[in-house]
C-alpha cells in the first residue's frame, strides 16, 4: 500500500468492537453501517469518518451514488467507486457499492443497523433528512464527529482545486490513490 499523506494516514485496525471479546455482541447479530455519497472525489475528511466507523461496526458499506440523470462531476462513479475501494482497502471490514435512488432503499436491502453522516456545516439539513429517514424505515443515523485536521476538506474544493490547474494543492487533501488519479495524464 503507497505511503499516505500526513493529513490522510491511515489507521490500523487491531481491535474492533465487533471481534473484542469485552465487546462481543452476544446475540450473534452483525451490525452493519452504511456511508453514503458521491464521493466526488473521496478525500481525508471521508476516510477519517469510514475510519472512526470502523471501529464499531462488523460490516461498512461504503455507497457510491450514481445518478444517470445526473451529467457526471470530476469523475465518473465507476471510478469513484474503484477510488473508494482502493481508499478502504486496508480496512477489511469496509465494502463498497454504487446506488442510484434513495440510502434508506439500499440500507434496507444491506440490512444497516444504522446510517452514517458526519456532522458538518449543514447539519440542519442533515436532521431533517436523518429525521425522515427514520421515520420511513426505523434505521437511526449517527453523526460522526469530525476530524480537526480534516473538517475544512470537502469534494467541492478539490473539485475546484484541480479545475484551477492547482493539483499540487489537493495532495495532502486525498488519498494517494484519489491523487494519482487526479493528476494522470488524461
Amino acid at each position: 500500500m503507497p505511503a499516505a499523506s500526513p493529513t490522510c494516514r491511515t489507521v490500523p485496525v487491531s481491535r474492533r468492537w465487533g471481534t473484542d471479546p469485552r465487546w462481543a455482541c452476544q446475540c450473534g447479530v452483525v451490525t452493519v453501517a452504511l456511508y453514503a455519497g458521491s464521493f466526488d472525489p473521496i478525500h481525508c475528511g471521508h476516510l477519517k469518518v469510514i475510519e472512526h466507523v470502523s471501529r464499531g461496526y462488523d460490516d461498512i458499506v461504503v455507497a457510491v451514488l450514481a445518478n444517470p440523470d445526473k451529467p457526471s462531476g470530476l469523475l465518473d462513479p465507476e471510478q469513484r467507486l474503484r477510488l473508494v475501494e482502493e481508499s478502504t482497502s486496508h480496512l477489511p471490514m469496509v465494502r463498497s457499492v454504487r446506488f442510484h435512488g434513495l440510502a434508506v432503499d439500499l440500507a434496507q436491502e444491506v440490512g444497516a443497523t444504522v446510517l452514517v453522516r458526519s456532522a458538518h456545516k449543514e447539519r440542519a439539513n442533515e436532521v431533517s433528512m436523518a429525521t425522515m429517514n427514520r421515520n420511513l424505515t426505523g434505521i437511526p443515523t449517527i453523526f460522526v464527529p469530525l476530524d480537526v485536521r480534516t473538517r475544512s476538506i470537502s469534494s467541492s474544493v478539490i473539485r475546484r482545486l484541480i479545475a484551477d490547474g492547482q493539483s499540487a494543492a489537493v495532495e495532502s487533501l486525498v488519498p494517494g490513490a484519489v491523487y494519482r488519479a487526479l493528476t494522470a495524464a488524461p
